[in-house]
């Protein structure tokens, strides 16, 4: 029964992709809100997770702003679903069109110094067009680090789509020595790091006011393999998202705990800064702050 289910969901996920393919960019923003109403009904334990989160997080708002910010971010999942899935049928002049760099020449000025590149986000926004429209604007290829899905069937079905450029994925539980060997090669990793990391292996860092675990790996490749960290949001304005990459400087670290933890701190001030600009296009439905730092 559970295969069953495995391949049910996949086909209603392929049905959704199919129709919004069909859509305009305006007519799949509104779809995408559509389904994030639905999942607003149907997740009513995320509901909650995510005005927890946004009661902690921005304590001097009152509950009608923190119920519609809520919301809102169901609306990005929704608009983040019908988007991603498009891409198995648009072509690279649409995916040009939907994400817009200030400065993508920046990733290959960095890639060109054969020390590999960092490409580091948060779920903010559309996170999947990031990696995806690299490798459309610049042709260079990109491994993605993806949680995999509990659904076998439907994790490959998103991988397919994911790599249907030519990037590759890894599964962040087996990420470690792919991402060594692709940065030794002077490659590029495109990472998430914004969810709560382990609570015994990685760093706690000020996040909202609040102490939180956060994964320390990207700093930790960054200062090992003196590889530059390139920081990127798709923001979105109107039905398209602009992108403005920076630089994470860490030439003022070396590699030791110290230094990991400044430079896990810089990338978490810009992420919350990025998120207090647009509260609403973060994903607040994770259990951010599950674990507490140890006595």
């Amino acid at each position: 029964m559970r295969k069953v289910r495995f391949y049910l969901e996949t086909l209603i996920v392929l049905s959704i992709a199919r129709f919004s393919s069909l859509l305009s960019p305006r007519l799949r923003l509104c779809f995408g809100k559509f389904l994030g109403k639905i999942l607003y009904c149907i997740q009513p334990r995320r509901v909650k997770i995510a005005r927890e989160n946004l009661r902690n997080a921005f304590p001097e708002k009152d509950f009608q702003w923190v119920k519609q910010t809520a919301r809102r971010t169901f609306d990005n999942m929704g608009i983040v679903f019908a988007e991603f899935l498009a891409l198995a049928w648009i072509d690279d002049d649409a995916v040009k069109d939907y994400v817009r760099f200030e400065n993508v020449e920046l990733i290959r000025q960095k890639f060109n110094q054969g020390r590999g590149v960092l490409l580091l986000s948060g779920h903010y926004g559309n996170w999947e067009f990031l990696a995806y429209s690299v490798k459309v604007y610049l042709d260079l290829p990109v491994l993605v680090i993806v949680k995999p899905l509990s659904n076998y069937v439907l994790d490959k079905v998103i991988n397919r789509i994911r790599t249907r450029r030519g990037n590759e994925v890894v599964s962040m539980y087996e990420s470690a020595l792919k991402v060594v060997r692709t940065l030794s090669k002077g490659g590029i990793v495109a990472l998430l790091a914004d969810q709560s990391a382990t609570k015994d292996k990685d760093i706690y860092i000020d996040f909202f006011g609040r102490k939180t675990a956060t994964f320390d790996s990207p700093a930790h490749f960054a200062l090992k393999y003196n590889v530059p960290i390139i920081l990127g949001f798709a923001k979105r304005e109107d039905y398209y998202y602009k992108v403005r990459l920076v630089e994470i400087d860490h030439s003022d670290l070396h590699f030791d705990k110290e230094g990991i933890f400044t430079l896990t701190k810089r990338y978490i001030n810009i992420l919350e800064e990025a998120i207090r600009q647009q509260p609403e296009l973060w994903l607040w439905t994770h259990r951010r702050w599950k674990h507490q730092p140890p006595m």
